[in-house]
């Protein structure tokens, strides 16, 4: 058997056996849990079922209060209750009537009953709401009812009636629940207060079908009840003195969840219950849920024991895979690996060893390459254009035999200055700001040649003059205004300079109001422009030769190699004549400023 195997197999059995614990204690704590909280719920909804029977009771009760509250009631009941029924007292009695049917019929006591009923021994008999389905009988026998010699000897206190047929009304088959109230005073009657079934039943709603309520007397009346367990199941809680929340079993062997609450000034016990099946069904979901436990923590054990076995029994698969994937340009990160002391790890380092020498070559060539790029910018630099240089000595000879004019010193000074400032080959670069002092003594020079057929201005923010850019660069573009823009032009030659910040970058623009660009000569330039910006990013060995002479792409090769992508170079016409735009980062933000 394989080391790796005998490895998988032992790692296995542990976590099989790390998972089967998990999930058992799992199980165990949070069937713990979940019935703890289903005995609590069970008792918060016997409490709050109580609370609600309170409150009904109370409602009830207060019916009778509020009517025999009314001195003009409470006198109509004495008369009807003491009056000889002679035709000289009709007119009191149907007067007191019409006043207790008055008291009972207002809104509240509509809408919040089902009936309130006024009766006594005279065979009076008065209710709200005595109309359509709920319309009462004329008369009721009161000796046939079987509650009615309890009412006769109760001193006060309210009988409770629970679920039973309506006596009072004409249809038959409604149930209602109610209390009896008897006035105190001899033959001054009762008060009935009634609620139907279906208002118990919303009073009681349950959270759920599964939960049913009951309610008793201390001597095992059911006074209300949904579902179908038997009388003696809830008469057998009588003795108790409290019901402690748990399972109990019935008479055909069920298993009932049950919470009890007894309330000994009503001498009643409400009780809540919930079949244990369905508990049962809820513990489903927690058995399903251990079962995902194991499962888990099988899957990642085994996964755990997978990439372990391989990591320790195949490194040298992985050091193959970091060979095969290795490229030139990751040669610089470090590898990813803890080298050992033994023959893999020592087959590690010598790779490790190898990356390192071929990572310092390819810097070695990398220096080599830029080495060969400076020198580039040499060549570049060194072919400004000199016949400029030429024409002002011309000038300068010709004005000193005709004239003798002390302007030469003049002129020579400014010569002298850019002499200075174009032969110095070891400072390629140089700030607008001296770039601006080099082009004002050429436009110096310029204005001695063509004095009055030529004006220029320069604008330029002081925020930008520590700029760095390319020497002698703003002198080529006004250069290219002068040879080429008023080429067919004898007006007077305007050339604008101007230099400005805007979103992090500077900009110099420089304006004449010559012939402008032709088209075909944009044409020509910006795809000679297009192969120098490709030239120079893919193959640098022969861009000397391919750029050659002067100009305005000799211009953008310049800006391009101290600032590449960042650059901006722009060639357009405006409306009086042609116009160049170059800029770049503020500061050191060029990929490739120096």
């Amino acid at each position: 058997m394989k080391f790796r195997t005998k490895m998988f197999l032992v790692y296995a059995v542990f976590g099989i056996l790390i998972s089967v614990i998990a999930g058992s204690i799992y199980y165990a704590v949070s069937i713990s849990i979940f019935k703890e909280q289903e005995y609590r719920n069970l008792h918060v909804t016997a409490r709050q079922m109580a609370s609600q029977y309170e409150e009904l009771l109370q409602s009830m009760e207060e019916v009778s209060l509020y009517l025999l509250s009314d001195s003009d009631t409470l006198t109509a009941i004495s008369g009807l209750g003491h009056l000889d029924r002679t035709p000289q007292t009709d007119t009191y009695i149907q007067e007191g009537k019409t006043q207790i049917q008055t008291m009972m019929s207002t809104d509240y006591l509509n809408q919040k009953f089902y009936r309130v009923i006024f009766f006594n021994q005279q065979g009076d008999l008065i209710a709200n709401n005595n109309w359509g389905s709920r319309l009462i009988r004329s008369s009721v026998d009161l000796d046939s009812l079987p509650w009615y010699p309890l009412a006769e000897n109760n001193t006060g206190t309210p009988i409770i009636r629970g679920i039973h047929p309506d006596e009072w009304g004409r249809q038959e088959g409604t149930e209602v629940f109610s209390i009896v109230k008897k006035i105190m005073g001899k033959n001054m009657g009762f008060i009935e207060v009634q609620k139907t079934r279906q208002e118990l039943d919303q009073i009681f709603q349950v959270p759920n079908d599964s939960v049913h309520v009951a309610i008793l007397t201390d001597t095992g009346e059911i006074l209300y009840q949904t579902g179908s367990e038997s009388s003696a199941f809830y008469q057998g809680f009588l003795e108790s003195e409290d019901i402690i929340t748990g399972l109990y079993e019935t008479e055909d062997q069920r298993k009932l969840l049950t919470a009890g609450i007894r309330n000994p000034e009503r001498n009643i016990l409400l009780i809540v219950t919930e079949d244990q099946q369905v508990l049962n069904a809820k513990l489903t979901g927690i058995c399903g849920a251990a079962i995902l436990l194991v499962a888990g923590i099988l899957l990642l054990s085994f996964g755990y024991i997978v990439i372990t076995s391989r990591r320790l029994t195949r490194p040298v698969t992985q050091l193959r895979e970091m060979i095969k994937n290795t490229q030139l340009e990751t040669l610089d990160q470090p590898v990813p690996v803890d080298f050992t002391d033994d023959e893999f790890g020592q087959l590690g380092k010598a790779y490790e060893e190898m990356r390192q020498r071929l990572n310092r070559a390819v810097l070695r060539e990398s220096r080599l390459s830029t080495l060969q790029l400076k020198a580039q910018m040499d060549l570049l630099q060194a072919q400004v254009n000199p016949h400029f240089l030429y024409n002002v000595l011309n000038i300068l000879s010709n004005r000193g035999i005709l004239n003798g004019d002390e302007t030469i010193c003049d002129i020579c000074s400014d010569l002298a200055g850019m002499l200075r400032y174009a032969a110095n080959t070891k400072e390629k670069y140089a700030s607008l700001e001296e770039e601006i002092s080099y082009l004002k003594k050429y436009f110096s020079l310029l204005k001695y040649r063509y004095e009055h057929k030529l004006e220029y201005s320069i604008s330029v923010s002081p925020a930008i003059c520590s700029q760095t850019i390319p020497k002698i660069v703003l002198q080529q573009l006004v250069e290219n205004s002068i040879a080429h823009g008023f080429e067919n032009s004898t007006q007077i030659m305007r050339i604008q300079v101007d230099g400005w910040e805007e979103d992090h970058r500077w900009y110099v623009r420089v304006r004449d109001n010559g012939e402008g660009f032709r088209q075909e000569i944009l044409d020509t330039i910006r795809g000679k422009i297009r192969k120098i910006r490709k030239d120079l990013t893919t193959d640098r060995s022969h861009i000397e030769l391919e750029i050659g002479g002067m100009g305005l792409v000799n211009t953008f090769a310049r800006l391009y190699l101290l600032d590449s992508e960042y650059v901006t170079f722009e060639l357009s016409n405006w409306e009086e004549g042609a116009e160049i735009l170059v800029g770049g980062p503020m500061g050191d933000c060029g990929s490739g400023r120096r």
